[in-house]
């Protein structure tokens, strides 16, 4: 696949991951969080057992020792990830949310520095740190204030460890993707994904008190219908257009366009749900945009990908 596909594919991935706040809100209904992420881990998992099914067999079979790292990477990155990032919703501000995902492309370009022996370069650490500042102004609007509330400290931590999370899936899948396409790979995980969330939606638990198949009568059309567009989008187009973008460009890179997200949340939401679009937001979405170009300029000195 070419560069210029891939940078398609990422920018598609972060953009419909940056829908999926206001998504979700629309569409979770009575449902528990984890009950939700079910339907949209199902609807992707049928999705990806179709493709699949039209792979040649060579190029889908996963070998026996990779199938515990497998499962790693798939509470990482979509099951265990999910549950932690909703549940800190629950106890945080979509602000605080938001901006504290942000820090992940920084963990990621930190511990390249420190453990992968890949130079960050002054260029991209200038990207990484004005993209984290248009975060900055994009989610607070120029209100500083109050940012950091002992009432919402322990979402704010679940939402710390999620980019750490997060972080740990991107560089976790580098060996893999030396292995398997990145579709493969993608599916593969939705489905070990879909797996650990059974047992979450089979019996009571303290993420949903009340088993999924009791609530069937909660199940309207717009939480399927939502669930559907998550799963297409965000988990099929989404999570294979990060591998994508990880196989191609590295972890490092790949890991800076996850700042667009916020700004499409913020976006997003001020147009479905606020009505208002500040001066804060576009400066903050131009300093977003261009620390992405800055980290992904072809002449900057780095020794390689991550």
């Amino acid at each position: 696949m070419s560069r210029k596909m891939s940078y398609i594919l990422l920018i598609l991935a972060v953009v419909f991951w940056g829908t999926s706040f206001a998504v979700v809100k629309f569409g979770i209904g009575q449902l528990e969080p984890v009950q939700f992420l079910f339907l949209r881990n199902l609807f992707a998992s049928l999705i990806f057992v179709a493709i699949l099914m039209k792979t040649p067999r060579e190029q889908r079979y996963l070998e026996r020792q990779d199938i515990p790292r497998m499962f790693f990477l798939a509470f990482m990155g979509v099951g265990g990830y999910f549950i932690v990032q909703y549940t800190a919703l629950q106890y945080t501000t979509t602000v605080n949310a938001s901006l504290l995902v942000g820090i992940a492309p920084i963990i990621v370009a930190i511990y390249s520095a420190l453990f992968l022996k890949e130079k960050l370069g002054w260029v991209r650490a200038f990207g990484i740190g004005i993209s984290f500042a248009g975060i900055v102004l994009t989610i607070t609007r120029g209100h500083f204030a109050g940012f950091i509330n002992a009432e919402t400290i322990l979402g704010d931590l679940l939402m710390i460890l999620n980019a750490v999370m997060i972080s740990i899936f991107s560089l976790g899948s580098k060996s893999m993707l030396k292995k398997y396409e990145p579709i493969v790979a993608t599916a593969y995980l939705s489905i070990m994904a879909l797996v650990m969330l059974i047992p979450f939606n089979l019996f009571s638990n303290f993420l949903a008190p009340v088993p999924l198949w009791k609530m069937a009568s909660a199940i309207d059309g717009t939480a399927v219908l939502a669930a559907f567009y998550l799963a297409l989008t965000c988990s099929v187009i989404g999570y294979f257009g990060w591998y994508q973008g990880i196989k191609t460009f590295g972890a490092t890179k790949t890991s800076v366009f996850n700042y667009i997200n916020p700004l499409v949340a913020a976006v997003l939401s001020y147009i479905l749900f606020d009505g208002e679009l500040t001066v804060f937001t576009v400066i903050g979405g131009v300093c977003i945009i261009g620390g992405v170009y800055l980290c992904n300029m072809k002449r900057q000195p780095t020794a390689s990908n991550s």
